[in-house]
């Protein structure tokens, strides 16, 4: 009977490492050099005291984005921007600490592409006004989108996408073509 009464004085010990999870963008994903900002979450049940970036503590006194304020919450929002000024991937190493000293680590990756697709095409004149357009659309990772006159074609996303489509064409009618990581490429048409 005095253990149960004692049982509530007790301290827990911390038998959870933090949990880290990255949000947005997801790993793997591909960005342009201009959408390189990575967010997440940190969770720990006796809190956390440092979030590292590639041994950079994110929750020390430097940069813009310092969370020294949140140093012992159980729930920490983070986020940081990866460096990177060329093409390639990025491999972010993430590292949690808790009050009791566990880590965590996460391995996120992010794919740079800087390269715009491209787009070769033939523009042939119809009857009553319509014009056919006749191409393709090329990108070094993925086409995503192709938008004739506004109208979007439905396509499974690939390296290459041969189209064609009859449309009528007004003063602002264009070609656009978009990457996975957003990089375009537009064309006025006749």
């Amino acid at each position: 009977m005095l253990c149960a009464a004692l049982s509530g004085c007790l301290k827990r010990t911390d038998s959870l490492a933090p949990i880290v999870s990255i949000t947005n963008p997801p790993s793997g994903a591909t960005r342009t050099t201009e959408n390189l900002v990575i967010g997440g979450y940190a969770l720990d049940d006796e809190g956390i005291v440092s979030i590292r970036v590639n041994g950079g503590d994110l929750m020390s006194d430097f940069g813009k984005e310092s969370y020294v304020t949140e140093i012992g919450m159980k729930l920490v929002q983070f986020k940081f921007r990866a460096l990177q000024e060329q093409e390639g991937e990025i491999i972010s190493l993430i590292e949690v600490e808790d009050t009791s000293g566990r880590t965590s680590r996460l391995t996120h990756k992010l794919v740079v592409d800087a390269t715009a697709p491209t787009l070769e095409f033939e523009v042939t004149e119809l009857e009553n006004g319509r014009f056919r357009v006749q191409g393709l659309a090329q990108d070094n990772l993925s086409v995503q989108s192709v938008r004739v006159a506004g109208i979007p074609l439905q396509f499974i996303p690939s390296r290459n996408h041969q189209f064609t489509i009859d449309f009528i064409p007004d003063d602002q009618t264009t070609i656009e073509v978009i990457d996975g990581a957003g990089n375009r490429y537009t064309q006025p048409l006749p």
